[in-house]
């Protein structure tokens, strides 16, 4: 059996020099639940990098957004799939219509004190870019 692969975009969303981190509830893998991530999701097939990040962050968050450029790519091999999750700097239209349909939690945190959350594997890379200062 071969483990699937997805391709997974993210939106690194700066506001006022804070970026918006949200966090997983339960799901169906235990080393994915509970994890801090920058919002998005799957590209579905024929869609674009960008359609799909504003569609994610709409049906997640109830944000619209402004996609911006391409930040970093990463590859990562989780157990039972593996991802190539593609991040972009992104502003949003307006924060005060941010609410929570599919995650438990959310902050807005400096780059600097990113890597004070528990993180999805896959999302490590681009937080430590960001916590390194290169935006």
């Amino acid at each position: 059996m071969s483990i699937p692969h997805y391709h997974v975009v993210a939106a690194i969303i700066l506001h006022e020099e804070h970026i918006l981190c949200v966090q997983k509830g339960i799901a169906k893998y235990s080393y994915v639940s509970y994890k801090y991530e920058f919002p998005g999701g799957k590209v579905e097939a024929d869609e674009s990098h960008q359609t799909a990040l504003r569609r994610e962050l709409w049906e997640e968050l109830s944000l619209d957004i402004h996609v911006g450029k391409l930040y970093h790519t990463v590859f990562h091999a989780y157990p039972h799939f593996h991802i190539t999750l593609s991040s972009y700097l992104c502003s949003a239209i307006s924060i005060a219509t941010l609410r929570l349909t599919e995650h438990i939690d959310y902050r807005w945190l400096l780059p600097v004190a990113l890597p004070r959350l528990d993180w999805a594997a896959a999302d490590l890379p681009i937080v430590t870019k960001l916590a390194r200062g290169s935006l």
